[in-house]
């Protein structure tokens, strides 16, 4: 066997492993979308791992801490205007 040779059999074994590689991945992949749990809920907007929070109501006032911050910020640009 000469170089020649030896490369074109490299370049065949190589193509054909590709080939091989793509067969079984795309098999895996199948397997793997018809073991896919049903999808249980019926809205597909809904989150799924995620819950919004809302922040609760203290006794100060009852509005929500972001509010408060934004009425503070809102007080503090008013002081910094009048100075």
């Amino acid at each position: 066997m000469n170089v020649v040779d030896i490369l074109i059999s490299i370049v065949v074994v190589t193509i054909l492993v590709t080939i091989i590689l793509a067969i079984v991945t795309y098999v895996a992949y199948k397997l793997r979308l018809s073991r896919e749990p049903a999808h249980r809920d019926d809205d597909p907007d809904a989150l799924r791992y995620f819950v919004r929070f809302d922040p609760p109501e203290d006794g100060r006032g009852g509005r929500p801490a972001l509010e408060r911050l934004d009425q503070d910020v809102a007080d503090m640009e008013g002081h910094a205007a009048e100075a």
